[in-house]
C-alpha cells in the first residue's frame, strides 16, 4: 500500500475518533455541571475549566455579550478557527477521506459527508449556546455509523487495519490521558464528599463510554481503584487501553504479514511491552501512589509508538 494512502486512512480515523472523544466529553461536562448546581460553589467554572485542562486547551476569546460558558462550548465544538474543536477534527477527517475516495467505500464517504454537513448546519450550530447536547449527539452518532459502515461495506485488507490503528491508538491515548488527569480525585476520594466523588468518577467512565458497562459488571458504587482498573486492563471492553491495544497489536501483524513473535519492528515491540505489562499488572499498581507514574509512562509510550508509526510507515 502506498503511504500516502495508509496516511490518509490513519488519519481519516484518528481525527474521527478525536471528535467523538471531545462531544463526549463536552457532553459529560454539560451534564456534570447540571448534577453539581446546589452542590458545589461555582460548577460551572470548576468543570468547564477543568475540562480545558484536560483537552490542554487555552481559554476561548469572548465575543461580547457572550457567557464564559457559552464561549468554552463554541470553542471546542464548532470554532473553525480552533484546530482541536469537533467541526475542525471532522473536516480534517473528512479531507483526508477525500484525497483517497477509491480506497473507501462510498457509503463510507457518504456517512462521513453527512455528518460534515450535519455539524455544520447553522440552525444546529447555533443551538449549542443553549445546550450542547444535541450537537454532542449528532457528532456522536455520526462516527458510530461511519465505523459500522465501514466494518460492513470494506475489504478487511490493508487499509482497513491501518484505519484501526488510528482509532485505537487515539482512543488509548484518550483513556490514559483522562485517567491521568483525574487520578488526583484517587488521592483525595477518602476525605472527600462521597456523593461529589461518585459523581466525579462517574463521569470518568462516562468520558470513556463505559459507565454502563462498568455497572454491569460492578453492581456497586462507583469506586474509584475498580474504575482505573476497568478502564485500564478489562480484556473485553472496546475502550478499555488493554483491548485498544491489542487491536494495535493486532492490526500491526496483518499488516507486517507475520505472525506476532516473528514481528521484530520496534513499534510492535513498543506496543508489546505496554500490553504485557498491563496484563500482568499487579493490585498495587492501583495505589494512589502508583497510579499516576504509571499512567504517566503509558502516555509516553503511547506518543513512542505513533512516533514510531510514523517512521516506519511515513505517516504525517
Amino acid at each position: 500500500m502506498l503511504s500516502r494512502v495508509a496516511d490518509a486512512l490513519f488519519w481519516m480515523s484518528r481525527y474521527l475518533e478525536r471528535a467523538d472523544h471531545l462531544a463526549r466529553a463536552v457532553d459529560v461536562t454539560f451534564q456534570n455541571e447540571l448534577d453539581l448546581h446546589g452542590v458545589l460553589a461555582n460548577p460551572a467554572e470548576l468543570e468547564w475549566n477543568s475540562l480545558l485542562s484536560l483537552l490542554r486547551q487555552p481559554p476561548p476569546q469572548m465575543r461580547q455579550g457572550e457567557h464564559p460558558v457559552a464561549a468554552v462550548q463554541r470553542w471546542l465544538l464548532v470554532e473553525a478557527g480552533n484546530p482541536g474543536s469537533v467541526i475542525s477534527c471532522v473536516n480534517r477527517s473528512r479531507n483526508n477521506a477525500r484525497s483517497i475516495r477509491g480506497s473507501i467505500s462510498p457509503a463510507m464517504w457518504r456517512e462521513l459527508n453527512k455528518l460534515h454537513w450535519r455539524l455544520s448546519d447553522p440552525s444546529l450550530q447555533a443551538r449549542v449556546a443553549e445546550s450542547p447536547h444535541d450537537y454532542c449527539e449528532e457528532a456522536q452518532l455520526g462516527v458510530l455509523l461511519f465505523h459500522g459502515v465501514c466494518d460492513a461495506t470494506l475489504t478487511h485488507d490493508e487499509g482497513w487495519h491501518f484505519i484501526q490503528l488510528g482509532r485505537h491508538l487515539e482512543r488509548a491515548d484518550k483513556v490514559l490521558r483522562i485517567l491521568d488527569s483525574r487520578f488526583g480525585l484517587l488521592e483525595r476520594s477518602e476525605s472527600a464528599d462521597l456523593p461529589i466523588s461518585t459523581l466525579q468518577w462517574a463521569a470518568v467512565l462516562k468520558n470513556c463510554a463505559a459507565f454502563e458497562a462498568y455497572q454491569r459488571l460492578y453492581i456497586s458504587r462507583v469506586e474509584p481503584e475498580r474504575v482505573v482498573e476497568f478502564l485500564l486492563v478489562n480484556p473485553d471492553f472496546p475502550h478499555s487501553v488493554r483491548f485498544c491495544l491489542s487491536r494495535i497489536m493486532q492490526s500491526l501483524t496483518e499488516i507486517s504479514g507475520r505472525l506476532p513473535d516473528r514481528c521484530d519492528d520496534e513499534v510492535v515491540r513498543t506496543v508489546g511491552r505496554l500490553l504485557n505489562d498491563l496484563v500482568y499488572l499487579d493490585d498495587t499498581a492501583f495505589d494512589a501512589a502508583a497510579v499516576h507514574p504509571f499512567l504517566a509512562d503509558a502516555v509516553a509510550r503511547c506518543a513512542r509508538i505513533g512516533h514510531l508509526l510514523q517512521q516506519q510507515y511515513s505517516l504525517q
